[in-house]
């Protein structure tokens, strides 16, 4: 259901990569760390939502910008981004919180995730069940034939509940109105909308 508020603050984190400390890297403790503190938001009071874009998303990678949106200033205050980065403090430039500058947006965008239907060893297991002449590893070597190239960039983060590591790929579609119908956990929506300028 879409809702009348808008993402009206900001702040935007700035990845300042090191010759020992790839940007990948940084890319995977600032957002497993951003992550975490929206989930652990959205668990003690459900009308806190939060949104993420990438100013310099392109599609082989998504530079190094991250910004972070909130309806209201106290909710990015909250989320208290400088603490929990405080590690990270030599690598990442953070900025105060400021008013999406309404007189610059051209236009908005979806960010969301790309999750793949299944991994290349799960249709190999059910190909190997269906076809009994057919390995798995024969199976494995037709499904990765038939693998198409995702083309998304990605951040590579490790799931806090069970430990498996996974690349988060993200999509970007350009929309040509705002829409908030609420966002996950990870600041990502399948339909809402941040403003990009």
């Amino acid at each position: 259901m879409e809702r009348n508020k808008k993402m009206r603050y900001y702040l935007e984190i700035t990845l300042i990569p090191a010759v020992e400390i790839p940007v990948n890297f940084i890319w995977t403790k600032v957002f497993t760390q951003i992550h975490i503190a929206i989930a652990e938001q959205k668990n003690k009071n459900d009308s806190l939502e939060f949104a993420v874009s990438f100013p310099e998303y392109q599609y082989n990678g998504l530079g190094r910008k991250l910004r972070i949106f909130a309806e209201e200033k106290e909710n990015l205050e909250v989320l208290s981004v400088e603490t929990i980065l405080w590690r990270l403090r030599d690598y990442v430039h953070i900025t105060s919180i400021r008013k999406v500058p309404e007189s610059r947006i051209h236009g908005f965008a979806i960010y969301s995730r790309y999750q793949p239907d299944n991994s290349l060893k799960q249709k190999a297991k059910r190909y190997a069940k269906r076809h009994e002449e057919v390995s798995y590893g024969q199976a494995f070597s037709i499904m990765n034939c038939n693998n198409t190239t995702i083309h998304f960039p990605y951040i590579h983060m490790k799931s806090i509940t069970n430990q498996n590591k996974f690349s988060m790929f993200i999509c970007k579609k350009i929309v040509d109105k705002e829409v908030n119908c609420g966002f996950g956990s990870y600041g990502l929506s399948k339909d809402s909308t941040v403003p990009e300028f």
